[in-house]
C-alpha cells in the first residue's frame, strides 16, 4: 500500500502542458478546504468544467516544503495570475496541520483517483501476445488429480525449464482473447470473452465482450474470427517450485482463486505501480473507430470509477492519465411520417426513408494502465453508464 501512496501530483511541473481553454465553473467556491477522502478529480471538479484540466491551473506554491502534494486539511483558492486562473494552496503560504513530516506520517497525500477502485488492475492482469503465450509453462493436473486446488496444494507443469527450487511466480488463468478485424470505419480490435470459462474470474472483475465469442480448452485456441493481437490473463494464484521436471511440482502458497488446468504459469509481475500519471488529452490524433471493447461488472455498462477496456494501447500513444470522452453511436431508424400518415401531408423535400441519429456523449474516461494494444481506463464522470461499443473521443468534445 505504500507504492500505492505515491502521489499523482508530482509530474505536474515536470512535464510540458498544452495549451487549453481552461474553463471555470461559474458556482465554483472562493476556497475549498481538503477533506480525507477526497480525490484529485473531484477536488478539481469543484473549480472547472472539465476536471482533466487540472494541471493547467496548478501554481506550485514556492514558500511550502514539498508544494506538489495536497493533504486533507489544506486550504485551496482560486485566484488569478497575469489574468490566468491559478489554483493554490493557501494563498498566504501557510498550512494549518503543522510541520510536513508529521502530516505526511499521518495522513498522506490526496490521489488522482481512489486507488482501491484500479489496486487489483494494475497487478493481476496481464495482456500478452500469441508468440508469448504459446511459450508459457501450463498446469497440466493438480495433485490428487483435483479438478480444483488451494494453499497448500501441489500442481503440476509443463514446459517450465529448471530454476533454483523455492522460485516463486504467478499462475493466471486466460480470459479473454484480442483480435484485430476489419470494421467499418477501418481496423478495429475486438475482445473476445471465454464462453466456458465464466466464474473464474469474479463478476465485478470480468470483462464483457463484444462480439462472438470462441470455443476454448486448456489446450487449444480460441475460434478465430480476425487476426490476434493479444490474449487477457488475470493472475489467481502464487507458487513455490517444489521439484524440477517434466512435470514440475509447484506448491500453491497463496490464491485469490482456485487453481485449475491450463492456468498459465509466469514470472512474477514487474509492473511498479506507476502512478505518477496526470489527467491530460492525448497527444497523437486518436484512430478512426477507436472503441470501448469491454466492461468490467456491468453487462449494460458501468459508470463512475468502474473500470473499461480501450482498443488503443502504447501502440497509439496512450500512457497512464490519458484522458478521453465516450460517445454512444447512433442509430438509423426509419421514417414512417415521411409520406404522410391518415390524411398527415406527407413533408416537403426529397426525404429518405431512414435516418441516422447523432451520437451522444456518454461520459469521460482516463486510462491508468496500458498494454501495447490495449488499456484499461477509470469512468470519471458522465450523463450516462459507459458500454462495449461507444466510440471514444478527445476529451474536450461533449456533442
Amino acid at each position: 500500500m505504500k507504492k500505492l501512496c505515491i502521489t499523482m501530483i508530482a509530474l505536474l511541473v515536470a512535464l510540458p502542458l498544452v495549451a487549453q481553454d481552461v474553463e471555470i465553473r461559474e458556482d465554483h467556491p472562493g476556497e475549498y478546504v481538503v477533506q480525507e477522502g477526497d480525490t484529485l478529480w473531484d477536488i478539481a471538479g469543484r473549480f472547472l468544467t472539465r476536471p482533466w484540466q487540472w494541471p493547467a491551473i496548478w501554481q506550485a506554491n514556492p514558500q511550502i516544503e514539498n508544494p506538489h502534494l495536497i493533504y486533507p486539511g489544506d486550504r485551496l483558492s482560486l485566484i488569478y495570475v497575469d489574468g490566468q486562473p491559478r489554483l493554490v494552496i493557501n494563498a498566504d503560504g501557510t498550512r494549518r496541520l503543522g510541520p510536513e513530516i508529521r502530516r505526511e506520517a499521518v495522513t498522506g497525500p490526496i490521489t488522482t483517483v481512489p486507488l482501491g477502485a484500479i489496486e487489483p488492475y494494475l497487478t493481476r492482469p496481464r495482456v500478452l501476445g500469441p508468440d508469448e503465450l504459446a511459450a508459457l509453462p501450463y498446469v497440466v493436473a493438480n495433485q490428487d488429480e483435483r479438478y480444483v486446488a488451494a494453499p497448500p496444494d501441489y500442481s503440476y507443469v509443463r514446459n517450465l525449464p529448471d530454476a533454483p527450487l523455492n522460485s516463486e511466480y504467478m499462475l493466471a488463468r486466460l480470459t479473454s482473447q484480442f483480435e484485430r478485424v476489419d470494421a467499418d470505419q477501418g481496423s478495429a480490435i475486438r475482445q473476445n470473452q471465454l464462453r466456458n470459462n465464466r466464474g473464474a474470474v469474479p463478476s465485478d472483475q470480468r470483462p464483457v465482450e463484444v462480439g462472438a465469442r470462441g470455443g476454448w480448452n486448456p489446450f487449444s485456441r480460441f475460434g478465430q474470427r480476425g487476426d490476434v493481437v493479444g490474449y487477457g490473463l488475470w493472475e489467481v494464484a502464487r507458487v513455490r517450485l517444489a521439484k524440477n521436471g517434466d512435470p514440475a511440482t509447484v506448491e500453491i502458497i497463496d490464491a485469490e482463486l482456485d487453481v485449475r488446468a491450463g492456468d498459465y504459469l509466469l514470472p512474477l509481475d514487474p509492473y511498479l505501480y506507476d502512478l505518477t500519471f496526470y489527467p491530460r488529452p492525448p497527444e497523437q490524433a486518436i484512430p478512426d473507430g477507436a472503441r470501448v471493447i469491454g466492461t468490467f461488472g456491468g453487462e449494460y455498462g458501468v459508470g463512475h470509477y468502474q473500470i473499461v477496456t480501450l482498443d488503443l494501447g502504447r501502440n497509439d500513444g496512450v500512457e497512464p492519465g490519458v484522458t478521453f470522452s465516450a460517445f454512444r453511436p447512433g442509430q438509423s431508424v426509419e421514417d414512417g411520417f415521411n409520406r404522410g400518415l391518415r390524411g398527415r401531408p406527407a413533408p416537403a423535400g426529397d426525404l429518405k426513408r431512414s435516418v441516422d441519429l447523432p451520437e451522444q456523449y456518454v461520459g469521460v474516461m482516463m486510462v491508468f494502465r496500458a498494454f501495447e494494444e490495449v488499456s484499461y481506463a477509470l469512468v470519471m464522470d458522465g450523463k450516462r453508464a459507459v458500454s462495449s461499443g461507444d466510440r471514444i473521443a478527445h476529451p474536450d468534445r461533449r456533442l
